[in-house]
């Protein structure tokens, strides 16, 4: 955990303002005693004087250690009233970068030494003139200290909303990771299933091939065809395989659903009362496995966010089968009177990226004319060209 920035400094200007308007206060009974003539000890100027010009150059230090200037500048208010104003900038700086303990401290110690410096003055004086300087005095460390304590916690209070902010930006990359590896995994886990599938079927006949001896030549090559078929499509289907390793206690799933089974799908959706209206150009059939059962995946996704997003909104699904690539699209109305659900937090088309994705395709989604659009492109014939 970082620590929280420090307050920004005074502008300059207002810093040295206060100090210098302060110390020339002090120094105006001097000057007009001296243009009237009346002599002064010199003795007395220089105590006046000198350790308010020290305080003044022990200034530009108050950052790196504002405590000990502070306490350097409450040293040099004894002797001198000349200081109240490097008093109360010092004052300002340790309550903006240290703690409100050391705020109170250091501005105890500073009106400490304002008593101590009138009563070493104040012979002869008034008593009302004592009070004002006093009061003078104590409004000056008071609102120094508020100003820095509001700055202090201005500054803390931006470092909360910026962490908070981080936060829960780490907190949603997490999630959408998180989702995105769920997917992968399940993906991976029906390609384990559908990989396994084919090398039984290629065993099957292989064994057949080795064993029995009375195969005609026709039969012996429909197997060995047969073989060709299923090791080929296993290589396809290796080449796309995630490295997601499979938990050996989940249980075989089944063969996994491709564009073949769309119908079930869709009439499944029509017995919950979900309307879905289907175009499509083109072969379905002629489309290859792999990007057939991420097509039938992402085909169910959406009829699911739709069902959740937009409940009761009619649904359209268009599939196009050419040049071996195939482009689907759904699209349903945006939600009107219904409430939609919105537990799923758009991991649903995360998902949708990772299918399209694994078939090297193109996804692209959002809201288009009133209507919530995905459209995807999933290319067929490239994965099988990839590594051969």
């Amino acid at each position: 955990m970082t620590a929280p920035p420090l307050a920004p400094a005074p502008p300059r200007f207002v810093v040295w303002t206060v100090a210098v308007l302060a110390f020339l206060y002090y120094l105006t009974p001097v000057a007009a005693r001296l243009a009237a003539g009346r002599p002064l000890p010199w003795s007395l100027v220089l105590l006046l004087v000198l350790p308010a010009i020290a305080a003044l150059v022990a200034l530009p230090w108050r950052e790196r250690a504002p405590i000990a200037i502070a306490l350097v500048i409450a040293a040099l208010w004894v002797p001198s009233p000349g200081v109240l104003g490097a008093a109360i900038v010092a004052q300002e700086s340790v309550a903006r970068r240290r703690s409100l303990t050391s705020a109170l401290t250091t501005g105890a110690v500073l009106i400490a030494a304002k008593v101590l410096e009138l009563f070493a003055s104040a012979s002869g004086a008034a008593a009302t003139a004592l009070s004002f300087e006093l009061a003078l005095a104590v409004a000056g460390v008071v609102i120094a200290t508020l100003i820095g304590l509001l700055a202090s916690s201005r500054a803390q209070a931006q470092h909360d909303r910026e962490s908070a902010e981080q936060a829960r930006r780490e907190a949603e990359a997490s999630r959408i990771n998180e989702a995105r590896m769920a997917e992968r995994e399940r993906i991976a886990r029906e390609m384990h299933d559908v990989v396994a599938h084919r090398l039984s079927l290629v065993a099957l006949h292989a064994g057949g091939l080795a064993y029995r001896t009375n195969l005609t030549a026709d039969e012996a090559q429909a197997a060995a065809r047969m073989i060709q078929l299923n090791a080929q499509a296993s290589l396809d289907e290796l080449r796309t395989m995630l490295a997601t390793l499979r938990g050996a206690e989940a249980p075989p799933e089944p063969p996994q659903p491709t564009l073949a089974e769309l119908d079930v799908l869709l009439a499944d959706a029509e017995d919950i009362g979900q309307r879905v209206t289907v175009t499509h150009i083109g072969d379905l059939e002629a489309v290859a496995t792999h990007a057939s059962r991420q097509a039938f995946r992402i085909v169910q996704e959406c009829l699911t966010n739709a069902r959740k997003h937009a409940p009761g909104a009619p649904v359209h699904l268009s599939l196009t089968a050419r040049d071996e690539v195939l482009h689907l699209r759904v699209s349903n109305p945006l939600a009107d009177l219904a409430i939609p659900d919105a537990s799923g937090s758009l991991l649903g088309l995360v998902g949708i990226a990772e299918r399209v994705g694994l078939v090297g395709g193109t996804l692209t989604h959002g809201v288009r004319d009133g209507q919530f659009v995905v459209d995807a492109a999933l290319p067929w014939g490239a994965p099988a060209k990839e590594g051969a």
